[in-house]
């Protein structure tokens, strides 16, 4: 009987915590790049020139891409699927464009995991060079948002936006 109380006082627990942290969650990561600013704009203002150095459609070289729309434009879009699970299937959806400074986007993740995000690609100038900054805000389903508390999610989007960023920096620069 003490086990089923002990039992019952974590999980109780653990629906807490992951209440009181939210189910809110932002990451952005930034690069420096020694190019112009035009030329970074040229490969972050669509999204066939973001799939370019996306590290998540790298990954299968069997992915389906469809795109719609007019590409640079709000309204555009383009969607994927694949069969590996950290690719999964989804759509981005274009939302702002700011030329030469941001394009603003809602991606839906369809498989393996089901969610909603706003992304985002700023650049700006500084001296002869640019800062791309790669961000999205999204959140998580409680109760499965308890992993905030552990960091996966920053973990795993540091690997990534790190490896989108860097392939951004090597297109730029060369």
């Amino acid at each position: 009987m003490i086990a089923l109380y002990i039992i019952g006082g974590l999980i109780a627990l653990i629906l807490i915590v992951a209440a009181a942290v939210g189910t809110g969650w932002s990451y952005e990561k930034s690069i420096t790049i020694q190019s112009p600013l035009d030329k970074v704009w040229k490969n972050v203002n669509t999204l066939g020139a973001l799939n370019r150095w996306n590290p998540w459609v790298a990954r299968d070289p069997q992915i389906l891409l469809k795109y719609s729309g007019v590409d640079g434009t709000p309204g555009a879009s383009f969607s994927w699927d694949s069969e590996l699970k950290n690719v999964g299937a989804g759509s981005q959806t274009i939302i702002n464009v700011v030329p030469q400074s941001l394009l603003a986007s809602r991606i839906s993740f369809f498989r393996s995991v089901k969610g909603t995000g706003d992304a985002y690609i700023k650049i700006k100038e500084e001296g002869g060079s640019a800062t791309a900054t790669w961000g999205i805000v999204g959140s998580t389903l409680y109760p499965m948002n308890i992993i905030k508390i552990f960091g996966v999610i920053e973990k795993n989007m540091n690997k990534d936006f790190g490896e989108g960023l860097n392939k951004l920096k090597e297109l730029c620069e060369n």
